[in-house]
């Protein structure tokens, strides 16, 4: 719906004439008049008058409904194909749907993410860093400004500046990765098996990463015992079911010495 159908609307409901808006606003009522049949439309400065004239809020006032955008922007994602092979593609669809939907913080995420998983040789580093700040600058969403802090983090210690990695590690909570955790603790059902399948794969997930972490600290006697320890563990969560997804793909990265690439 236009804006000028909208304040017609809303007048009727309010059961005001033109005249008498006209008159709240010290505009004329042939203004008014041209914003209803769309001849014109009300400057800015005015719209906040409007809404508080109606008893509205301004994205009521817009006609605008944050939950369709979310669906439209879930949907663009989920055809990007994000998490597969072609991590460059995914980034190209998604800046294109960001035209449609500027400074969109879940978008700027994905492609964030995206940027960062083709940046091996670190030419993209100052980008990435750009578009972090400007995500966390805008976003309300406490779990993409720890993704994205995640990345700051990483990309700093990557190009060698420890310290301002450090210091964007320390913003991010050390219990938030205890939150699937407590979610199956006070969930049930269906909830609750969903709560428990992304905790499970989390810590397998992180049981490996710290084990290829402790062997690169290790001799190479030590290297031996925690590749034979990695491949038993993996091998162990291969034959449940529940877990041989993640656990055939932590393996692939163990084999190929890519499991810190998780963390870049």
């Amino acid at each position: 719906m236009d804006i000028g159908s909208k304040i017609k609307n809303l007048r009727k409901e309010k059961r005001v004439t033109q005249e008498e808006l006209a008159e709240y606003l010290h505009i004329s009522s042939q203004a008014v008049s041209k914003w209803e049949t769309g001849a014109s439309s009300p400057d800015i400065d005015m719209l906040p008058k409007l809404a508080i004239f109606f008893g509205t809020s301004l994205d009521h006032l817009l006609d605008f409904d944050q939950s369709r955008v979310d669906a439209a922007v879930e949907a663009l994602i989920e055809e990007s194909g994000r998490g597969g092979k072609d991590p460059a593609r995914s980034e190209a669809f998604l800046r294109k749907a960001l035209e449609k939907y500027p400074n969109n913080d879940l978008l700027l995420t994905c492609i964030l993410e995206d940027m960062q998983e083709q940046n091996a040789d670190r030419s993209r580093n100052a980008e990435i860093l750009e578009i972090g700040e400007q995500i966390l600058a805008c976003t309300r969403d406490d779990e993409l400004k720890i993704d994205v802090l995640r990345i700051l983090a990483e990309t700093y210690h990557n190009q060698g500046e420890q310290a301002m990695a450090e210091s964007y590690l320390k913003k991010i909570p050390a219990l938030h990765f205890m939150y699937y955790e407590i979610a199956a603790a006070i969930k049930s059902g269906p909830a609750r098996m969903e709560e428990i399948g992304k905790a499970e794969d989390l810590c397998i997930d992180k049981l490996i990463c710290m084990l290829w972490m402790r062997r690169e600290e290790a001799n190479a006697q030590e290297q031996a015992a925690i590749d034979r320890q990695a491949h038993e563990m993996l091998d162990f969560f291969k034959g449940c079911p529940m877990y041989r997804e993640i656990a055939e793909i932590m393996e692939g990265l163990w084999n190929d010495g890519k499991i810190m690439a998780i963390y870049q």
